[in-house]
């Protein structure tokens, strides 16, 4: 007995002392390996940080890329250069916008992104107010995640309106906003604080998916580690800053006769149940409770919110006979979007504007909009704030 405690004594407070150390040197020279030969341009890691209730969210003071271009998160955790100030000045009109990638800037140049451009054109409109268009965009968030992030930060970004920028993969894994609870308030913080600061995460992160990939053999293994992957290839620093495409260029205006005119002989035709296989999808009830919770929140008073639908008609082709938008369907699907998301709220789609553009001079228009796209996106939301929102006398009696 005298020889069983003495072996367990010396298991405690020799042999497994020793084998914590050796896992602190080995992860420490892990660590110190992966920050010596880590790419300066990249920045810091941790662009996203775990969230309890949202599941991700912005790390503030991030310097980085993210689908190859330079971004910067401020202290707020909006992609945005500048910092602010929580406080207001009496002739502050604050506007946060909420969204996706889409409205995030998905590979977009900053000075390009339809936010940034929409505040450029308020402010030459009224020079007189203090315009703010804070972009609070993440990537990858649905419409109930954009709801948790405004009941968080909303009465401390005292917003004067709210604009929720939409597109149509936010139907998908909708979940009513949860209270976290202490273990996983902590779990995310903790999981946040290695995401940021642990240069080798991804690392190890790999390792181990590969390993439970490899011993299980279970596709759901594999699509994690495909997804990672993803991940990592948006954060690499293959620069698409300078293309042609995030350039903003002359671009030609189709006349109602011109896009009355166009027909697409080989295009997809409207089909009537489309909008209904929509509302059965699986989906579309939590998608509809995250919207209505908005719309609570605008007719109690407690926010002013509009919604923006980032959508544009089917392209008919590449060749310049075919070089124009065509309906193929998709303009019920984006009435459709008006009506649910109109019910109590302002909304604009940028869809009927697109129409009358050719495809060839927007660059990715139906996905992660850039250069050209992003511009028409902001002058079809900033004439819908003055003719709707924002009447000449709201500004005059602000100066």
């Amino acid at each position: 007995m005298a020889l069983s405690l003495s072996h367990g004594r010396k298991l405690v407070t020799v042999s497994l002392p020793a084998f914590l150390a050796s896992i602190v040197v080995v992860v420490g020279a892990i660590e110190g390996w992966v920050r010596a030969t880590w790419e300066p341009r990249k920045g810091t890691p941790g662009f996203f940080l775990t969230d309890p209730v949202r599941g991700q969210r912005l790390a503030p003071n991030y310097d980085g890329w993210f689908a190859g271009v330079p971004v910067h998160i401020n202290s707020l955790e909006l992609r945005d250069n500048r910092e602010y100030p929580l406080d207001k000045t009496p002739n502050t009109f604050r506007i946060l916008v909420l969204g996706d990638s889409v409205t995030f800037g998905h590979g977009s140049v900053y000075e390009h992104t339809y936010p940034y451009l929409l505040e450029q054109r308020l402010k030459a409109w009224n020079p007189k107010i203090d315009w703010q268009v804070w972009n609070a965009a993440v990537p990858g968030y649905n419409t109930s995640q954009e709801l948790a992030q405004l009941l968080e930060v909303g009465d401390r970004f005292k917003p004067d309106l709210v604009v929720v920028g939409f597109f149509e993969n936010d139907l998908v894994d909708n979940r009513r906003p949860i209270d976290p609870g202490i273990v996983r308030v902590g779990v995310a913080k903790m999981l946040s604080f290695a995401r940021r600061h642990m240069y080798s995460l991804e690392l190890y992160k790999r390792v181990v998916l590969t390993l439970a990939w490899r011993l299980s053999k279970s596709d759901e293994y594999k699509e994690r580690l495909d997804h990672l992957g993803t991940e990592e290839a948006l954060l690499q620093t293959a620069d698409v800053s300078t293309r042609d495409e995030q350039r903003l260029t002359p671009y030609e205006r189709l006349t109602d006769a011109e896009v009355s005119a166009k027909r697409c002989v080989f295009g997809m035709k409207p089909n009537p149940e489309t909008v209904p296989a929509l509302q059965r999808q699986p989906d579309y009830p939590p998608w509809v409770a995250a919207v209505r919770g908005f719309q609570d929140l605008q007719r109690q008073g407690r926010f002013r919110v509009a919604f923006f639908v980032n959508d544009a008609p089917d392209i008919c082709g590449t060749q310049p006979e075919s070089d124009f938008f065509y309906d193929g369907g998709t303009r019920a699907i984006d009435r459709f979007y008006l009506s649910v998301l109109g019910e109590g709220t302002p909304v604009i789609s940028s869809y009927e504007t697109f129409m009358h553009r050719r495809p060839s001079q927007m660059p990715a228009v139906r996905a992660h909009a850039l250069g050209n796209a992003n511009e028409v996106k902001a002058d079809v939301l900033f004439g819908f704030l003055c003719e709707r929102l924002l009447p000449p006398p709201l500004p005059a009696a602000r100066r």
